[in-house]
């Protein structure tokens, strides 16, 4: 199965915060089989969010890439149709994240499943999110 991975699981993965991950977004982590992925706009994410100061990553934002790489986490790219599907994505006043909104494009682009904590994704109907 392929899984995109959202920020905030990233960034407990890199941080080695294990016990704030569900038992089934772990153990899907943990499957040898699953493909796993991020969007190169989560370390976008990080990035402004760190120089905003907002978020502290203790070990740096350049060892949770590190971190993703040595884990076999592929970084997708941001592409042309990732732009283009954001663009027609519907809009709701409860769920402006762009960052989100993003990687709600990402993985429906990509066919994708979505490892997110965030109910507000849930929003999406052709989404699958598991937590």
């Amino acid at each position: 199965m392929k899984y995109i991975l959202d920020t905030h699981l990233l960034i407990f993965l890199g941080t080695n915060d294990i016990e704030k991950i569900s038992k089934k977004a772990l153990k899907i982590y943990q499957n040898p089989v699953n493909e796993l992925f991020i969007s190169q706009i989560s370390y976008w994410e990080m990035a402004i969010k760190i120089n905003l100061g907002k978020l502290i990553i203790p070990v740096g934002l350049r060892s949770i890439m590190l971190q993703t790489h040595q884990a076999g986490i592929q970084m997708i790219p941001v592409r042309n149709e990732h732009i283009l599907n954001y663009e027609s994505l519907p809009r709701f006043d409860n769920h402006k994240d762009p960052f989100d909104r993003f990687i709600v494009s990402v993985t429906l682009n990509e066919k994708a499943e979505l490892i997110s904590s965030d109910k507000k994704f849930d929003l999406y109907k052709s989404l699958k999110r598991v937590w």
